[in-house]
Parts: structure tokens; C-alpha cells; sequence
């Protein structure tokens, strides 16, 4: 399965609708053999978590032809995620005596947010700076800016003044320079989208976080000035501008 480092999906048991078959007897039920989650990074940031009750038409290759909501999770991005998770899923076809057929599946899909303990976050961080540092491999630095997305993304209502001890000695002295004067502060998650730039400037990661930063730092500049003085604030959002 493909499974996203930072989100979490859980399918329960499906429940499969075969309607006006005497021979149920002869169905083999399709499996799920792959799938891809789709959380956004807005919808974490915020703390959203739910549940979605879905109805998926599988046709006789195993993929998704047609979903549809059947209880919605009340937040729109979350229903708009399972949606897109439920397109990604291959099946195994359904089999009636011997033959693929189409069927409609009914499943749950949860969304529920792994709080980020700073400290294992860290170690994961260093070892993975260690191993890219001794063999550097494009997939690898994807891999640590998902781990910075991780603590970036958390929910905010997780992440304290004290998670900036780990930022700090996870990134580049000159990353870390850019949050001078502020490190007691406010939690310097920003940061981890320059760390990126600065240590693989040529790298795909390296693209993504600077477009990723300006979609994320709009909503950031909001919570700067809802939550340090206007002069503070002020000063903060145009070293990171």
C-alpha cells in the first residue's frame, strides 16, 4: 500500500452490496490492494479529524468508477480528501461465478492525526540528515521534508515554545539565524520550509517547499499577529518575506 508519512486513514470492514443475486454463494468479494491518502496539509494544520461514509462502484478491473458520499464528516476539505483517497483504491475485482462484475462497496474512511512527539521526531530528523549527508538520494530528501512537514502541519493547538529546542538543533546554523531574537518567542515551524532550500538547493524538495511556504505563510502571518505584538509581529513577518 502507499501510505502517506503524514496522515492517517483507516478502512474498516467493507460492506458490499450485490443487489438481486440468488447465487451469492458464488461472489468473491473484491480486496483492497492499494491506495494512496489524501489529508491535507490545511486540514491537519487545523486539527480536523472525521470520518466519511462512502459508497464506491468497483468495475471489473479493480478501480473506482463512481463515488459517492453517504454520511458526510461536516468539514468539506475532509470529505473532499476521502473522495479523492477513494479514486485512488485498487481492488482486487469482484468475482460472480468466476467472472469480474461491477459492485458498489460501502466503507467508512477515518481521518485521525497522530500527535508529533518532538523528541522522536528529532532523532528521526538527525538520522535521516546522516544518511543523505553519506549517500544522497533525491528520495531521501523527499522523505525529510515530509518529516518536516510532519511537525510543520501539526495541529497547532500540539506544538508549545518548547518544540523550538528540537528545530533549533535539527537545522542549519544559517536557517536557524533567520529566527534570531525570536526563539522564546514563537514556535519557528516556518523555518524547516528554508532548511530545505538552503541545505539541497537543487533538489525537487527544494521547489516544493518555496511553493509550499508561500501558500503556508499566508495563514502563518494571521497567527503572528494574533499572537505577538504588533511591532514583534511585524518585524517577524518581513525577515521571513
Amino acid at each position: 500500500m502507499l501510505l502517506s508519512r503524514n496522515c492517517f486513514l483507516i478502512v474498516f470492514g467493507l460492506i458490499f452490496l450485490l443487489l438481486a443475486c440468488p447465487a451469492k454463494r458464488n461472489l468473491f468479494a473484491p480486496v483492497l490492494l492499494e491506495y494512496k491518502i489524501v489529508y491535507p496539509d490545511i486540514a491537519r494544520q487545523m486539527g480536523l479529524e472525521g470520518k466519511v461514509f462512502l459508497a464506491v462502484l468497483i468495475n471489473e478491473n479493480g478501480t473506482v468508477d463512481q463515488v459517492r458520499i453517504l454520511k458526510s464528516s461536516s468539514s468539506p476539505l475532509l470529505d473532499s480528501a476521502a473522495i479523492e483517497t477513494a479514486r485512488t483504491f485498487v481492488f482486487s475485482p469482484a468475482l460472480l461465478n468466476d467472472k469480474p462484475i461491477k459492485i458498489w462497496a460501502n466503507l467508512p474512511v477515518e481521518f485521525k492525526f497522530e500527535e508529533v512527539k518532538p523528541d522522536e521526531w528529532f532523532l528521526q530528523i538527525k538520522d535521516l540528515q546522516r544518511t543523505i549527508e553519506k549517500n544522497y538520494e533525491e528520495e531521501k530528501v523527499m522523505d525529510l521534508y515530509k518529516l518536516y512537514k510532519k511537525l510543520i502541519f501539526s495541529p497547532r493547538k500540539t506544538i508549545d515554545i518548547s518544540v523550538n529546542d528540537y528545530i533549533k538543533a535539527a537545522v542549519l546554523d544559517t536557517t536557524a539565524k533567520l529566527w534570531s531574537g525570536y526563539w522564546k518567542l514563537y514556535p519557528a515551524t516556518s523555518i524547516l520550509f528554508f532548511d530545505i532550500m538552503y541545505r539541497y538547493p537543487e533538489s525537487y524538495a527544494r521547489f516544493e517547499a518555496e511553493q509550499e511556504f508561500k501558500e503556508f505563510f499566508d495563514a502563518e502571518i494571521i497567527s503572528i499577529r494574533n499572537t505577538l505584538p504588533p511591532l514583534v509581529a511585524d518585524s517577524l513577518i518581513k525577515r521571513l518575506r
